[in-house]
């Protein structure tokens, strides 16, 4: 019994050193939520037709995923008009971030058609 109440503390210690670490190990594998990166390349999306034709206006809201070197990962979609959403998500891909030290994740409203076809 003796023994066991010596190395008890050794494994707390022990165990609470691993959870620490699991823990810092599991939030340095998920993308940062940074919304002060700055953009350095953006492409304007085409206002598509059909809603052009159906007059169709908006406000499309994208999570963005952009990689260390500044590429975009992935647009998906929040909220807004469907109608709008493939051509601002074709726009965002096109898009760069300045680069940063990990993966983060932007958010980006692309607004039609005041964002598209104003020269």
């Amino acid at each position: 019994m003796s023994n066991f109440r010596t190395l008890y503390p050794r494994i707390r210690i022990q165990f609470i050193v691993l959870l620490i670490t699991v823990v810092v190990l599991l939030f340095a594998s998920f993308p940062v939520h940074a919304s002060d990166r700055k953009v350095v390349l953006r492409v304007r999306p085409e206002y598509p037709p059909i809603a052009k034709r159906m007059k169709i206006t908006g406000t499309v809201l994208l999570s963005v995923v952009v990689l260390p070197s500044g590429e975009v990962k992935a647009a998906n979609f929040v909220m807004g008009e469907h109608v709008l959403l493939e051509a601002a998500q074709i726009a965002v891909q096109k898009w760069k971030y300045e680069p940063f030290d990990q993966e983060t994740i932007e958010d980006v409203e692309i607004k039609f058609p005041a964002d598209a076809d104003s020269k």
